[in-house]
């Protein structure tokens, strides 16, 4: 009695603490679900090798960051342009604070305009030809405004995107519906759009499934409640952690709040079985009201010394399967990983502290459980278990080896169509402008001249020349750009002192356009090879062979130094990136889960033969997309060591029974058939509500939430069926063996 009356104690304290922190768990809470910028590429930071590149050249070119906007009627002779671009310029509203906030806007008529005048004088039909393909369009007159953002303008992106829109209307004679955008602010905008959407629209429907079926699960509308709220009590203190460790709501992180929610209803409800339980077996004797109450206090106490350890330590290989992320190299990703870790672990101490305290405050009253009286469905299995144990183990093995193969054929991408479905407004705003305008994927090289052994300017407008020819004979590129764009036409050979003469004007044009940029130490050309968004080109291999052919070029000639940047290569780093995480993350996550393991069945053997059912799910599915040639993307990577943190739940508790019933002096098979009734419905039950809580999510028009969330599903579905199929009969030719060797 003393105990119980030190336990209530505590639990009125922790009421009183929560209550004190409720405002500011609040106001986290809701700061956090604030909208923040995103963009595919703010998933990696400087210290990304091409990242820093990437950067690198923006300071040296122009930002990166752009915005290639164009419509029906963005035309070379549509003077409506001029007035477009001179808004874009010198309108209060593209200022903040006196400063401009974009890095510059470039309109393909006032190129156009400029290499047809003096001093470039270029003739017409040339003019259009060094302008194919990137500022203008296969008719010769379709043309495009390019718009490179500074950081002031990346921070207000989501205010400038519109404002730009309706610039276009009011100034450039462009209907709204026929304008199209694209380039990598727009990508981060339509990113934060989509998430903002996901959140309002699929989170409180997500919340709304899983209260109802936690409602059919529980078959206690009070039970239901107090889990549920404990839940969503878990879910706000997550968010709140999320804001004070300085943390924001990226695309990735909009799955964090239901996940952490699901989890935490996962946990209760293992509990509340326990709790069933416990009742149950001291309800031999049908009790009058106060006996009742008495027994389902006794009964808290009970289920909370037995429950304790497999909900820590399932909470615990949770927390190791999404802590795992932190291995990557994405900080998108590592952040997903270290904050659900800390919710999973906060998660566990609230249902362990929270939920005891409520129902002993409020017991539920049950009835005697159906579940624990011999079920069709635990006589089926376990009939099919002592038949077959050995055949269902041969053949769960040999599928998840089988299929586990495909896992080295696995092709990660992050690239536009990847983001989006075809159908939406992104992928047709690209698809126009790379059909009427030009490639919107570049390759940019930057050649290098040191300013004290740089040859003469016929040599370097040679190399010049001979990198551009490169680049143009790879099949995928589809135009090229240079410095020599924006050269004039010459009536006599390039050489001698009028070779430096022609070349110091050209790199003062070349310069206004951001193709040259010199300092003391050196020279630096940019030359862009243009590629298709769309299409199945494998970027690696155009990156190989690009290099490959510049390294001939450079071992011709060592006066310069040639280096490949731009968005495409960062592209492919990211995207190497992807499947170096999926195989570190999950191999962290198996050799820590699978210590636990071998420590809670107490011997090696016994340990790894327990973790067969928990990496089955993630060999089958992931092989099986590497057969299929599907490729994955950030959203994919996530579950796989996720969703093997999170299988290895069921795996404890239904470990926990069966270890308790041998103990107790059962037969493998008793055990087994024990651990069915006592705990199969609540793995079922588990397994029901964080698959429909994280199945709303497939609805959104973001695919890798979309992904994530139909690939948990399966992922969770898989290993219910190894947890019900594969693991008994793992256990029961284990132990057979174990039995014949003594």
């Amino acid at each position: 009695m003393k105990d119980d009356r030190r336990a209530v104690a505590r639990f009125r304290l922790l009421l009183i603490y929560l209550l004190l922190l409720a405002p500011w768990i609040a106001k986290g809470a809701m700061m956090t679900l604030q909208p923040e910028p995103n963009s595919p590429l703010d998933w990696v930071d400087g210290t990304f090798a091409a990242r820093a590149s990437y950067d690198q050249f923006s300071d040296d070119f122009g930002a990166g960051d752009v915005i290639v906007i164009s419509w029906p009627g963005c035309t070379l002779d549509n003077p409506s342009l001029d007035r477009f671009t001179k808004s874009l310029r010198k309108a209060p509203a593209f200022q903040d604070s006196g400063q401009w906030v974009f890095h510059s806007v470039i309109s393909g008529r006032e190129v156009f305009q400029r290499l047809t005048s003096p001093p470039l004088s270029i003739p017409v039909d040339e003019a259009k030809r060094r302008l194919s393909s990137s500022l203008l369009g296969p008719d010769g007159k379709t043309t495009a405004v390019v718009i490179g953002f500074n950081k002031t303008g990346l921070r207000k992106r989501g205010d400038l995107v519109p404002l730009i829109r309706a610039a276009a209307v009011r100034y450039g004679s462009a209907k709204y519906q026929d304008l199209h955008l694209a380039g990598p602010i727009i990508d981060g905008y339509e990113v934060d759009l989509a998430s903002q959407a996901t959140m309002s629209r699929f989170a409180p429907l997500s919340s709304l499934v899983v209260f109802c079926v936690c409602i059919l699960c529980l078959n206690s509308l009070h039970v239901a409640i107090l889990v549920f709220g404990v839940a969503s009590l878990c879910q706000a203190i997550s968010l709140a952690i999320l804001h004070y460790a300085g943390g924001t709501m990226t695309a990735l992180l909009i799955v964090l709040p239901p996940l952490i929610q699901v989890l935490a209803i996962a946990g209760g409800i293992h509990l509340v079985n326990y709790y069933i339980d416990c009742q149950s077996n001291a309800n031999n004797a049908p009790p009058n009201d106060d006996e009742r109450d008495v027994v389902s206090r006794k009964a808290v106490f009970q289920a909370l010394r037995i429950g304790w350890l497999p909900c820590i330590l399932s909470s615990g290989t949770t927390a190791i399967g999404l802590g795992s992320l932190a291995v990557s190299g994405l900080i998108a990703v590592r952040e997903f990983g270290v904050f659900s870790a800390i919710g999973v672990v906060l998660t566990a101490v609230l249902i362990l502290s929270l939920l005891p305290g409520l129902i002993y405050w409020k017991t539920p009253k049950y009835q005697a459980t159906p579940r624990q009286m011999p079920s069709k469905a635990w006589d089926t299995l376990m009939a099919l278990q002592s038949k077959g144990a050995t055949w269902i183990s041969l053949i769960g093995i040999t599928l998840m080896i089988g299929l586990g193969y495909g896992v080295a054929q696995l092709k990660a991408s992050v690239r536009i169509e990847t983001l989006f479905g075809d159908e939406s407004r992104l992928i047709r705003d690209y698809t126009w402008i790379e059909a009427n305008v030009g490639p919107l994927v570049p390759i940019e090289v930057i050649v290098r001249f040191d300013s004290h052994t740089r040859p003469n300017a016929e040599s370097r407008l040679a190399m010049l020349s001979k990198i551009e020819e490169c680049l143009a004979n790879e099949t995928q590129v589809v135009s090229v750009t240079s410095c020599q764009a924006f050269m004039p036409s010459s009536p006599v050979p390039i050489v001698g002192d009028y070779a430096e003469q022609y070349f110091d004007g050209a790199k003062q044009s070349a310069q206004q356009f951001g193709y040259f940029v010199t300092d003391s130490e050196s020279d630096r050309f940019r030359i862009s090879a243009n590629l298709s968004a769309f299409g199945n080109q494998d970027y690696g291999l155009i990156l190989q062979d690009l290099h490959a052919r510049l390294n001939d070029v450079v071992a011709a000639d060592s006066s310069m130094e040639i280096k490949l940047s731009g968005l495409m290569p960062l592209v492919h780093e990211i995207q190497r990136q992807l499947l170096h995480d999926l195989f570190a993350s999950f191999i962290t996550a198996f050799a820590l889960i699978a210590v636990v393991m071998t420590i809670v069945q107490a011997g090696l053997f016994a340990g790894l033969t327990a973790m067969i059912p928990n990496v089955f799910p993630s060999l089958a599915l992931f092989g099986y997309l590497g057969w299929l040639g599907h490729p994955i993307d950030i959203g994919s990577i996530m579950t796989a060591s996720v969703a093997m943190g999170i299988a290895v739940d069921d795996t404890l508790h239904f470990l926990n029974f069966y270890d308790r019933r041998i103990d107790a002096g059962d037969t493998r098979h008793e055990a087994v058939y024990s651990a069915y009734r006592h705990c199969g419905r609540a793995m079922i039950q588990t397994t029901l509500i964080c698959g429909s809580g994280l199945a709303i999510f497939a609805l959104s028009n973001f695919m890798p939430t979309a992904r994530f969330a139909w690939m948990m599903v399966l992922l969770l579905a898989a290993a219910l069926v190894g947890d019900l199929l594969l693991l008994p009969a793992l256990l029961i030719i284990r132990r057979d063996k174990a039995l014949t060797k003594s």
